[in-house]
């Protein structure tokens, strides 16, 4: 009894005024559970609590990869107050392959980025004077990124291939393929352009390795082996599929491709020639796919690893002073799909509001990249031999495209452009295709990709209008699929400006062969032979470019180039002349000024022995010689004009021929011959001084 009555005493306090104990009972009660109770609850609870933790953040929805801000601001103790609470602790729980940290940007407030889908506990504390403390939690998984969405392109069906006459049908053949011959013009005007260019899409491809099979012991290149010696054979594999092979569309477009996804021979790849033409044959086999496609199989063949350095990449390693390679993560994005600066549809530079030029990328986005690409090697080697150099590996071994090795990869998250992202922990082969994916939806891909072909078939100043329409095909073909490059090709080739006969063209139309593809133009023409009747030609007569041996990733040439200040006052480039100089003008020349016909070795050469004739090459000037022989010096200079000049022979240069051969034409025609070899050997020489006039001009140096 004694006991209840000093409660009752001890408790009066609390009572006083209340109509019974029992309420005050209840008062003290409710009292407790404030102090304790989490800063969630509210009501009259929460007003009267002297000390309350609260969590505040504006960050919601929370998002991977964002910076998340929290306060402790509402937080309050000592009758309600913030500057009650003493002291603030804050606690994250991360889960599991999460690198994410707690910062602290003040007492009261702390901030990080989550990186992983996964639950994240964070936990404040705060402490009033007398020691009182109080809790608040909150738990989240955050969300994924969403990636800038593209724009909703409208399906677009490239043009319909249709040619107008003869000169249109040549106009093309110097176009799509590596040079017209009598018989290509005559077998596309019979059959049209639209079964053209269906045979010619859907042709079974003759590759690389195939032509490099075909050569490979006529050269005497023995490659893959121990007894390797050394022989490479880019440039003769290229001539024989140039002048050999039917499926010349695709191998035109092979050849614009190993200039825009650049790999060079003069790299040491060990004289490895089967590793290097497997390469051109990812470009030749998806020449007409899609182009993300393309760019995976690029990404993932070992001569590119090797060339831009992906291959054997491995995740940062401070200790070690390890940080991921960044050559091949800047090249992709420069100069395989996105280019430095944004572009609108039409190519020209996206301009801001300042009016200038919006940059594409920045150092930092360059990092991310590296590290996505980290942990790529030879295929299905033993773990620990990542990282071995090259020359350690057996032949065989190095042919087949990359895999992944998780443990090299680089598992924290990258920001990618446009807003994609890699949480952590992803593998090595889900970054992969989120790096495809990043920059093959990229809205600068689609004229980036079509002027650079626009710039290898037709001409290297086109319109806005026309890279605007061919980008359209790129964004969305008639059935909707994006990058497919069979639509794109048809449309860069039959849009009605590639199509514009000359007399409409503008007068920057067009481009300047590059040396190597000048060169093809000619053998394919003048079909070069053997005596021995093997392919000893396709190395003779190299011209100054040769194929895959670009002295850097950056191509042969800028397609920005601008030659000089008439060029530059009028906003024009000319990629090629680049590489074109004294030096090497007299050296493409030349290969043209020393060629012969059969007929021109054997009188030239009567006593030739056998064996001296198996070094003899000869060309085909048939097709004008018998002209000369038939019909006379001027229906040969028309064809010539015609075949070779694109018809854009001058007046006076006309006039010019004429002058020159007229009477030596006279002086052949008129002689009496013993031997018809002999004969024949002048008139070949004649035609073969008459070509090469013809091919030394600016008319035939261009294409239109």
């Amino acid at each position: 009894m004694t006991a209840v009555i000093f409660l009752f005493t001890l408790l009066a306090p609390f009572y006083a005024g209340a109509q019974s104990p029992s309420g005050t009972f209840k008062n003290l009660l409710e009292t407790v559970k404030c102090a304790r109770a989490p800063a969630q609850q509210s009501g009259e609870c929460a007003n009267d609590q002297s000390i309350r933790a609260e969590i505040s953040t504006s960050n919601r929805p929370f998002t991977m990869g964002r910076r998340l801000d929290f306060s402790a601001e509402n937080s309050v103790a000592g009758g309600g107050v913030k500057a009650g609470v003493k002291s603030y602790s804050w606690r994250l729980a991360v889960p599991g392959g999460s690198f994410t940290e707690l910062n602290k940007a003040s007492e009261d407030t702390v901030y990080f980025e989550t990186d992983t889908a996964a639950p994240y506990t964070l936990t404040l504390t705060v402490t009033d004077a007398s020691g009182t403390t109080s809790e608040d939690q909150i738990t989240f998984t955050p969300d994924l990124p969403v990636p800038d969405p593209l724009p909703a392109f409208t399906p677009t069906t490239a043009p319909a291939p249709e040619l107008t006459d003869q000169k249109d049908a040549i106009r093309l053949l110097y176009q799509a393929t590596f040079g017209p011959s009598v018989e290509d013009v005559a077998y596309l005007t019979d059959i049209g352009a639209k079964a053209w260019f269906e045979e010619q899409i859907t042709m079974q491809p003759f590759g690389y390795l195939d032509a490099w099979a075909e050569i490979a012991e006529e050269f005497n290149d023995v490659d893959g082996t121990a007894q390797a010696n050394g022989i490479e054979l880019p440039q003769e594999a290229f001539m024989f599929n140039a002048l050999e092979s039917p499926d010349q569309l695709r191998q035109r477009m092979t050849y614009a491709l190993s200039q825009l996804l650049v790999v060079s021979a003069d790299f040491d790849f060990s004289h490895h020639d089967q590793l290097v033409q497997g390469y051109v044959d990812v470009l030749h086999t998806n020449a007409f796919g899609n182009y993300r496609d393309l760019l995976k199989s690029v990404t993932l063949h070992p001569a590119m690893g090797m060339y831009l350095a992906m291959l054997g990449n491995q995740k940062a390693d401070p200790v070690r002073n390890i940080r991921p390679d960044e050559n091949f993560a800047r090249e992709v994005m420069q100069l395989f799909t996105v280019g430095l600066k944004y572009l609108n549809q039409d190519g020209t530079p996206l301009i801001d509001n300042d009016g200038e030029i919006i940059q594409t990328y920045w150092p930092r986005d360059v990092q991310h990249y590296a590290a996505a690409l980290t942990g790529w090697y030879f295929a299905d080697m033993e773990p620990f031999r990542f990282g071995d150099s090259f020359h350690s590996i057996e032949w065989s071994l190095r042919l087949a495209p990359m895999t992944a090795y998780d443990d090299y990869h680089q598992k924290t998250q990258k920001k990618l452009l446009r807003n994609y992202y890699i949480p952590a922990g992803a593998t090595a082969e889900e970054s992969l295709e989120t790096v495809l994916d990043s920059l093959f939806y990229h809205p600068n891909l689609a004229p980036f990709v079509s002027l650079h072909l626009i710039k290898s078939f037709i001409t290297s100043n086109p319109s806005p209008e026309y890279v605007a329409r061919v980008s359209a095909v790129f964004n969305s073909n008639e059935n909707g699929e994006r990058g497919n490059l069979s639509s794109v090709i048809q449309a860069v080739l039959f849009d009605r400006e590639a199509r514009l006969p000359l007399s409409q063209q503008p007068k920057h139309f067009g481009r300047v062969k590059d040396p190597l593809l000048k060169h093809v133009n000619y053998q394919r023409f003048f079909n070069p032979q053997t005596y021995a009747g093997n392919r000893l030609h396709l190395a003779f007569f190299r011209p100054s470019q040769q194929f895959l041996r670009s002295p850097s990733v950056f191509n042969f040439f800028s397609p920005t180039h601008t030659p000089n200040a008439a060029f530059a006052a009028e906003n024009l480039v000319a990629p090629e002349l680049e590489i074109l100089t004294a030096d090497t003008l007299i050296q493409d020349s030349s290969n043209f000024g020393y060629t012969s016909s059969l007929s021109q070795w054997e009188s030239n050469t009567p006593n030739a022995s056998e064996e001296e004739k198996l070094n003899w090459v000869y060309y085909d000037f048939s097709p004008i010689s018998n002209l000369i022989s038939d019909e006379g010096l001027d229906a040969a200079i028309t064809f010539t004009d015609s075949y070779l000049l694109q018809s854009r022979l001058t007046s006076n240069h006309r006039r010019a021929l004429k002058d020159r051969f007229a009477s030596e034409v006279d002086w052949i025609m008129e002689r009496d011959w013993n031997d018809p070899v002999e004969k024949q050997g002048w008139i070949d020489g004649l035609a073969a001084r008459m070509i090469y006039m013809l091919v030394s001009t600016p008319e035939y140096s261009v294409q239109r």
